[in-house]
C-alpha cells in the first residue's frame, strides 16, 4: 500500500466514528415530538437551553417541567426633549390673519 492509500484508509475509519461523537440525539426529538431547537440554544448542539438541561438531568423526561417566568426589562423613561420654539398664541394668530388678508387682497386685485 502506498502512503496516500494508508492516509485515505485512516481518514475513512475516523469518519466512521464521527456520528458517535455528536451529543444531540435524534431519538429524543422523535420521542418528545419536538425539534432540536426546543432543547438546544441558538448556538446549536451541544449547548443546551433551560429545557434541555432539565431534560438531561431528569432521566430524559419532561415530566414536572415548569418554565421559568420570562422577565421583560422595563425600558428607561426617555427624557423630554425641549423643541425650542415658544410661540405666543396671539402672535401666531395675528400673523396668520395678516397672511390670509394679504392673500385675499392679491386675489381681489387679480380678479379686477
Amino acid at each position: 500500500m502506498s502512503r496516500n492509500q494508508i492516509i485515505l484508509l485512516v481518514l475513512l475509519v475516523l469518519l466512521l466514528f464521527v456520528p458517535s461523537l455528536t451529543l444531540a440525539r435524534p431519538e429524543y426529538a422523535v420521542k418528545e415530538s419536538k425539534n432540536c431547537p426546543f432543547c438546544h440554544s441558538i448556538d446549536g448542539p451541544p449547548q443546551l437551553n433551560e429545557i434541555g438541561v432539565y431534560y438531561a438531568t431528569h432521566n430524559h423526561s419532561m415530566a414536572g417541567y415548569v418554565p421559568a417566568p420570562k422577565v421583560t426589562p422595563t425600558p428607561a423613561p426617555t427624557p423630554e426633549i425641549e423643541i425650542g420654539v415658544h410661540m405666543n398664541t396671539w402672535d401666531v394668530g395675528l400673523r396668520a390673519m395678516a397672511m390670509i388678508l394679504l392673500i385675499l387682497a392679491v386675489v381681489y386685485i387679480i380678479r379686477l
